[in-house]
């Protein structure tokens, strides 16, 4: 029972934002700017990082296609580098020892914010992990991916360099 209000509810959500594995191009409503602890506990906000190309990713250290995308992440990054490209990833409930653990074996330096609570969860209406955002440099959500993928693959990093080339 429970498995079928589980469906229910996800084929029901507007904001599933794209096929798994698939970027697409986002037509869903604004969603909301927030401001969440980063591991050293300092506040950060989706706003801090405008005039820059942010990949939002929502995961959890127990979460498989999380695991897997890391790296490419983490590759995307330095691929990048020096450039107005940054991540942001939203850890989903989880504190700080089991991240820390997580970070032993997968090390990533990209900003890791902590929504302990699942409000940014629950008003970005996020369903399924990994959800990802492409955020353009005025703020406005431009691609999504429900699921993972591989960051550093061409095609990723072409609707990247797209956004970055925006002027």
């Amino acid at each position: 029972m429970k498995k079928w209000l589980s469906i229910l509810l996800l084929l029901s959500l507007p904001l599933t934002p794209a096929i798994a594995g698939e970027l697409k191009e986002y037509n869903g409503p604004e969603l909301p700017d927030f401001s969440l602890p980063d591991m050293n506990g300092t506040m950060q906000s989706l706003s801090d990082h405008r005039g820059k190309v942010v990949l939002l990713n929502f995961w959890a250290t127990w979460c498989p296609p999380c695991i897997k995308e890391m790296p490419s992440m983490q590759r995307l990054e330095k691929q990048l580098q020096g450039r107005d490209f940054t991540i942001v990833a939203v850890n989903m409930g989880e504190d700080e020892q089991t991240i820390n653990a997580f970070l032993e074996k997968y090390p990533v330096d990209f900003t890791i914010l902590l929504d302990k609570d699942g409000k940014i969860l629950n008003s970005w209406k996020i369903v399924a992990f990994p959800t990802t955002f492409l955020v353009d440099p005025s703020g406005r959500i431009s691609h999504a991916l429900f699921g993972g993928m591989e960051w550093d693959e061409p095609a990723a990093v072409a609707v990247v360099e797209s956004l970055l080339s925006q002027d």
